[in-house]
């Protein structure tokens, strides 16, 4: 269990490590100057990463050194059908089926529900489950099964934002409307307004889904008046599912505004998937059973000083 942690840790971290030294040692040898982005980690991170999360899902499941591969595949046949039917389905509720994010669900529903039939694997007795022995259930069991829930969570998080973040950037007049992902964006007012150190245009803009008001946003336009620089603050509207952001940039000769809006579904499960890997971690570094061996290695230690 903690080797497929490891796993993925050591696979992300060479992925990173590739990308950061390979164009410094081109560099070196005079070889050419490249740039290392995005297109670089999505193919290599991805191939590198699938083998991983497919083994963090065998792994709550598996016991070290006595695991059978049929054994194996009849405990988690379940497992895999969740996760293949959610890969499958999940992406037409938000725009369409895409290759590459139907990959990424598969991996993190795959995780969920294999963490899940280790959980209830662990609460069967005698053929039944038995909720009671939840409290029965070490912290560093907790642990892992946060962790690997975290982790899902957030290669899903990753998944949707990078296969369906939109954004626009549009020309609006106060009174004008941009649409973008099935919300409109109504531009409603401007106003002047001051702050401890900056001026600010502060405009107002609408956020709506069909016939309703989702929410009231105010970006602005700040100028800081020791530096007389200028700054932009966006307004966020938060939720589970997506976030929407609006900005204001410049404004335009016939008092209209460049305005940029973003919608990022999703974007919340890659913090939230942060937060269950921290609380995991924290579980299982606060269990009870390595504070006693702990205790235990200072003893013998003592002992054998004092000898």
């Amino acid at each position: 269990m903690l080797l497929a942690n490891n796993i993925v840790l050591v696979v992300a971290m060479a992925a990173v490590l590739l990308g950061t030294l390979y164009p410094l040692v081109l560099d070196t040898l005079d070889l050419g100057k490249i740039s290392v982005g995005p297109p670089y980690f999505e193919s290599v991170f991805y191939p590198l990463m699938a083998p991983a999360l497919f083994l963090m899902g065998i792994g709550p499941i598996a016991r070290w050194r006595e695991a059978q591969l049929p054994d194996l595949a009849r405990r988690l046949r379940w497992a895999l059908g969740v996760a293949v039917v959610a890969a499958l389905l999940l992406p037409f509720t938000h725009g369409g089926f895409r290759p590459m994010v139907s990959l990424g669900l598969l991996f993190g529903f795959w995780i969920i529900a294999s963490t899940a039939a280790g959980l209830l694997e662990s609460l069967r007795a005698g053929g039944s489950l038995q909720w009671r022995r939840l409290r029965l259930l070490s912290g560093s069991q907790w642990g892992m099964y946060l962790a690997h829930v975290g982790i899902a969570v957030f290669v899903i998080g990753v998944t949707m934002v990078k296969g369906y973040e939109t954004e626009r950037e549009q020309k609006l007049a106060v009174g004008s409307t941009l649409e973008l992902s099935g919300y409109a964006l109504r531009f409603e007012s401007l106003q002047e307004v001051s702050g401890a150190n900056y001026d600010a245009t502060r405009g107002r803009f609408v956020l709506m889904q069909g016939s309703q008001t989702l929410a009231v946003l105010s970006p602005e336009k700040r100028l800081y008046r020791a530096s007389r620089m200028p700054m932009t603050e966006a307004a966020i509207d938060r939720s589970l599912l997506r976030d929407v952001y609006v900005s204001m940039g410049e404004p335009l000769p016939d008092g209209a505004w460049a305005v940029r809006v973003h919608v990022k579904p999703f974007v919340n499960w890659i913090w939230l998937g942060c937060v269950l890997m921290g609380l995991g971690g924290l579980s299982a570094a606060l269990d009870a059973r390595y504070r006693r061996v702990a205790a235990r290695r200072s003893q013998t230690a003592a002992v054998a000083h004092s000898g």
